[in-house]
C-alpha cells in the first residue's frame, strides 16, 4: 500500500533531523517551499508538519515558520542545587563560557541579599552555559569581596565556582530561597542565546548560605524558556502545614 504523501514529507524531514542535516534551532523549509518540492497542496504539508510537531521534533510559530526543536533539560531547584549534577542527571555534555570576572559595587538587590552596604565591593562571575554546544542560559553570581578577597585569582586556576569556594574554606553551602520570574529577552540576550525575541526567559534569583547560615552568594540566571523545565524538589524544603 502506497504511503500518504504527507507521511513521505514527514519521514523525509524527520530523517534530516535525526541525521543532523537539520540541527536544533534550524528553520525547516517553508510551507510554500515544501509545496513546490513535493508538488502537493498546503493541507498535505501542514499535516506533515503537524506530525513532526506531535513528536516534539519541530515548533511552529505563526508568521515565523517551523524550527527544529531544541533539547529540553530538567533543572532541579533544591537545597543543594548544582548545575553539574543536574546536567549529569540529564545525560548531556555541558560547558561554561566566562564573560565577566571582576569586582563591582553592589547594587540594591545584591546588597540586600548578601547583607552588605549599598556599593560595597562584590565579586561578579558571569558565564554562558552550553549543553551539547547550544546556549541555554546566562548565569550571574555575586560574592562579598571582603569575605572572599582572593576569589578571582583562585577562580582563574580552578574555573569552577564550587572548587573556588572549597579552596577558600567554604566546604558546603545550601540554597535558602529562589524567586522565579519571566520576561522577554533584550536584543543582547537574544543574540547571546540564539533566541527568538518572542520566546521568554525564565529568570531565577537565588541566595545560597554557608553552613553557619551566613549569606554566601546571590545569583541570577536567565534561561531560554524553550530549553528548560524547572523542577522544585519540595522534600528538600520546609512546607507550611495547613489544618483541615
Amino acid at each position: 500500500m502506497q504511503r500518504p504523501l504527507w507521511q513521505t514529507i514527514a519521514d523525509d524531514l524527520e530523517q534530516k533531523i535525526r541525521n543532523r542535516e537539520l540541527s536544533p534551532g534550524d528553520k525547516v523549509a517553508t510551507e510554500q517551499e515544501l509545496v513546490r518540492a513535493y508538488l502537493v497542496n498546503r493541507h498535505t504539508v501542514r499535516r506533515a508538519l503537524g506530525s513532526l510537531h506531535s513528536k516534539g521534533l519541530v515548533e511552529t510559530t505563526q508568521g515565523r515558520g517551523s524550527f527544529v526543536r531544541r533539547q529540553t533539560v530538567v533543572m532541579r531547584i533544591s537545597r543543594r542545587t548544582r548545575f553539574s549534577d543536574t546536567m549529569r542527571e540529564n545525560g548531556v555534555s555541558y560547558r561554561h563560557k566566562l564573560s565577566v570576572l571582576e569586582t563591582q559595587p553592589a547594587d540594591p538587590l545584591t546588597a540586600r541579599a548578601l547583607g552588605l552596604k549599598l556599593g560595597a565591593p562584590v565579586v561578579v562571575v558571569e558565564r554562558i552555559a552550553y549543553i551539547d554546544d547550544g546556549p541555554i542560559g546566562i548565569g550571574r553570581h555575586h560574592f562579598s569581596h571582603e569575605r572572599l578577597p582572593h576569589f578571582i585569582d583562585v577562580y582563574k586556576k580552578r574555573l569552577s565556582i564550587t572548587e573556588t569556594l572549597r579552596d577558600s574554606g567554604v566546604l558546603d553551602y545550601v540554597r535558602t530561597h529562589t524567586t522565579i520570574l519571566a520576561r522577554l529577552p533584550t536584543i543582547a540576550e537574544a543574540e547571546l542565546l540564539d533566541l527568538p525575541r518572542h520566546v521568554p526567559l525564565i529568570i531565577t534569583r537565588s541566595v545560597n548560605n554557608d553552613m553557619l547560615g551566613q549569606p554566601l552568594e546571590y545569583g541570577e540566571t536567565r534561561r531560554a524558556a524553550d530549553r528548560v523545565e524547572l523542577r522544585i524538589d519540595s522534600e528538600d524544603f520546609e512546607c507550611p502545614r495547613h489544618d483541615d
